[in-house]
């Protein structure tokens, strides 16, 4: 892994991490990164108690701490008596760094999960995502598929479930492979669409397996839409 880049942060003499708690703790919550941040004993550190799965590191404080002095970032790692993992940021710049080497990479994707989901939801499109630091896995689960047809539309293919049965699997799957090119189209490298058919008690549900640069360039696309759509009021006109 190589080392984050020096910052204006790094470059100025060191002060004490206490005074950061909160940005520390407002970045967690960002990154639905669970943990406890406390002022250390000392007044001036602080202590992140990990609880969450969402570490770059395995659970040990070995390898807790191997990773983050290649990253770059001045802390110890202990086990507490629950046996989570707790480490010790000494100064500010060692809370900058752990934010943006730990938390940002899932602060910057649940960000645009987020946007994504507000502008499909808005247009009716149903959407549930799963996320990973550097992923999206959409998934648009609708009887007959009908939140892929609107996406599509959205998109600009009005006529993309023409000629198709989506209630019968042949069509299904003729839906996923036109509705793959369509946003490789629109994000310009290859994606991944799997369809899956519903029954008695789930509905059809098509799954959209997306970067995070692609998931980026998807929403751009889909606002830019949605501003190009939007009506205009004349200056003058009559109420």
């Amino acid at each position: 892994m190589n080392p984050l880049p020096t910052t204006q942060t790094d470059q100025l003499a060191p002060g004490p991490a206490a005074p950061l708690q909160q940005l520390l703790e407002s970045a967690a919550k960002d990154a639905d990164f669970a943990a406890q941040v406390a002022v250390s004993d000392d007044g001036t550190s602080l202590a992140v108690t990990v609880f969450s799965s969402r570490t770059p590191w395995v659970t040990t404080p070995e390898s807790a701490s191997a990773w983050l002095t290649e990253a770059g970032i001045d802390a110890t790692a202990t086990f507490n008596d629950s046996f989570c993992i707790v480490v010790v940021l000494d100064t500010d710049a060692a809370v900058h760094r752990f934010i943006a080497a730990v938390l940002h990479p899932w602060i910057a994707v649940h960000s645009v999960a987020a946007e994504l989901i507000s502008l499909l939801e808005a247009r009716g499109v149903l959407i549930e995502a799963a996320i990973d630091t550097d992923r999206i896995r959409a998934e648009l689960p609708d009887r007959s598929l009908g939140s892929s047809v609107r996406l599509a539309a959205m998109l600009g293919a009005t006529g993309i479930s023409d000629g198709l049965a989506l209630h019968e699997p042949d069509g299904m799957l003729r839906l996923a492979e036109r509705i793959q090119w369509l946003i490789t189209g629109v994000v310009g490298s290859t994606t991944r669409v799997t369809v899956e058919p519903g029954c008695a008690h789930e509905q059809e549900q098509l799954r959209l397996g997306l970067t995070l640069a692609q998931a980026r360039l998807l929403t751009r696309r889909l606002a830019r839409q949605q501003t190009e759509e939007a009506p205009t009021t004349r200056i003058g006109a009559s109420q």
